[in-house]
Parts: C-alpha cells; structure tokens; sequence
C-alpha cells in the first residue's frame, strides 16, 4: 500500500511541481487519475488529504537527467529547474558549480524540448530580473514561453516572468468574472494581465521597467488583446496610486518586498473586491495579514505556491473585505 496525496484536477500540475521541489512525489510509482481528482504517489507524508492504496508501477523510462550524471554528480545536481519556452534555467550550488558543462549535456540529452540552458544567479536590481549567464547555447535570452492556451515572448533577462506561476494564472483566471476592473501592479511581462484580459476583464498594467512595457505590449497583440481592452503604465505604482481609480481584483506579485505597498493598494480595493498578495515566507515565520490591515480586510486563502529556498516557500494570500473562514492548504 502507497500513501497518495490526493489533489483537485486543476491543481494537479501545481501539486506535482510542489511535491518534485520538496522531494516527496514517488517516482517509481504513477499517479492515480479519478473522477475530478488526482492521487499523487509519495515517499512521505506532506500537508493535505492523505489516501492510502495500491500504487501502480511505472514501467517508463525516466526521464530525470540525472541518471545520465555519474554518481558524485547526481548527489549534487539540482532535481527541479525552470523551463522558459526552449531555455532551461538552472541553480546551481557552489559544490555542483564546476560540474555545470556535465549537468547541462546530461538536461539537454533528457529533453528534446530544450535547445538552451542558462545559470540562473539570482534576482539583481530594482527590475526584479534574473541574473543569467549561458552555458550552453547562444547568449540569446528570447524565447516564447505557452501556457494555458497563452503564449508570452519576451528576454527573460531583462522582464520579471516566472514560469512556475502558470497555475496561479490559471487559478486566478477561473475565479475572474468577464467586466471586472483589474489592476496588475507589478506586471513584469504581464502574463497575469494577458491573461484576465482574454476573459474581459479591463486591465490595468503598472511596471517601471521600460522592458515590461516593451514586452508588455507584444504580448497583448500575440493573444489576440484589442489596444482599447487594456492600459499600460510605465512607472512605480507608487507615483501613479493617486491617478487610478478602484478595482474590483489587484494582483501583487512583487514576493520579494510587496509589503511597503500593501496599505496603499488596499485602499483601491472595491468593496468585496480581492487582493492576490505574493510573498517569499520564510518556514518559521508567523506572517498574518492582520498584522498589516485593518479588520475589514480578510484573508480568505493562504497557501503555498511553490518552495523557495530551504528555509522558506512562495505563497498566496487572497485578500478581501468582510469575509472570514481562513482556507489554508499547500496544495
């Protein structure tokens, strides 16, 4: 008997990158596919509704890079990593460092799908943009990122875009109703904005970066989004929050320092409107809305998006007036 994490259908992809991140999904085993649900295969126990039962055999071959890498390597070599459309985006320890050449070769004989591989050596600037160096491939960062039925083209070293953010889009696209005021305060390349926009949504776009608004734009008219179905404002939200008007949804994907910001755009919230706050929280932490808002503002949800580093995860908090009964899940 296998214990089994089991997840809705539409957070599927999103439990099983959680659960490769955190080393918990049972590889030698295949998820189990039920009526509105999926049974994920684990090595251990996490947070979530545990089911216990038969697992089924993988008979596939594998497709983790790793086994290609002796064995001195593999210990070392990271298990997860970014794909933006052809480039996968590596982090490499100081110890897996000098071994970069052979973690490469190995990620690209594994995955057709990857031309390029890049060193991802952290978030640098006011921009939020990756730090990246090629290791293999042309120094060439543009590529056309698909996801959801959307495609984003953009230099992934020059806009904030994170590829692992694709179910949150998702999840916030199905909660969206068509005729909702959106602001995207930190839009980067504006994939959160895109996204509401295909639904109706009028939205508007805030991002100081000359690049996301260059970036921006090609994105809109790649999917289809008329010039009149959207705003883009190049600038800090800060110097624009007494130009705009209320929103019905605020998206605030700054993880990194979206605090400073949170009391300002609270205050463009229509009533039983919804703020969607990202922040990098560290394991320990005691992190409560409350402690920031007043109480008419509530946190409906708070989960865990992805990890982030060992000691502390991505998360979501939905934010809105007069609503209580805190949801809190890391599926």
């Amino acid at each position: 008997m296998i214990k089994h994490l089991k997840v809705p259908d539409n957070r599927a992809q999103e439990a099983k990158l959680f659960l490769e991140e955190s080393k918990a999904l049972h590889d030698s085993f295949l998820p189990i596919k039920k009526k509105g649900y999926i049974l994920w295969p684990l090595k251990f126990v996490v947070d979530g509704e545990i089911v216990e039962c038969e697992g089924i055999k993988s008979t596939r071959i594998s497709r983790d890079y790793r086994l290609r890498l002796s064995e001195e390597i593999r210990n070392i070599a990271p298990r997860a990593f970014d794909i933006f459309g052809d480039i996968a985006i590596l982090k490499l320890s100081e110890e897996a460092l000098q071994y970069s050449k052979n973690i490469s070769e190995a990620l690209l004989e594994s995955h057709t799908n990857i031309k390029k591989i890049a060193l991802d050596l952290g978030v640098k600037g006011d921009f939020r943009v990756r730090d990246l160096e090629m290791i293999i491939g042309d120094d060439n960062f543009v590529s056309t990122h698909k996801e959801n039925g959307f495609e984003f083209n953009l230099d992934i070293s020059k806009v904030y875009f994170s590829p692992r953010l694709a179910m949150e889009r998702k999840r916030v696209y199905d909660d969206a109703k068509s005729g909702e005021y959106v602001l995207d305060a930190f839009a980067g390349a504006s994939p959160f904005a895109v996204t509401l926009a295909s639904k109706g949504c009028k939205v508007t776009a805030v991002d100081w970066n000359p690049e996301s608004e260059r970036w921006s734009h090609k994105n809109f008219k790649l999917n289809n989004i008329s010039e009149s179905d959207y705003d883009f404002f190049c600038s800090k939200i800060e110097d624009i929050l007494t130009e705009l008007s209320l929103y019905d949804r605020i998206i605030m994907n700054n993880p990194t320092n979206p605090l400073p910001y949170l009391k300002d755009l609270s205050t463009k919230l229509k009533p039983e409107g919804v703020i969607h706050l990202y922040k990098i929280v560290d394991n320990d932490e005691n992190f409560q809305i409350s402690d920031y808002l007043d109480l008419s503002y509530k946190c409906i949800l708070e989960r865990v998006v992805h990890p982030y580093s060992p000691m502390s995860s991505l998360m979501v908090f939905d934010i809105i007036k007069s609503v209580s009964n805190v949801q809190t899940t890391n599926q």
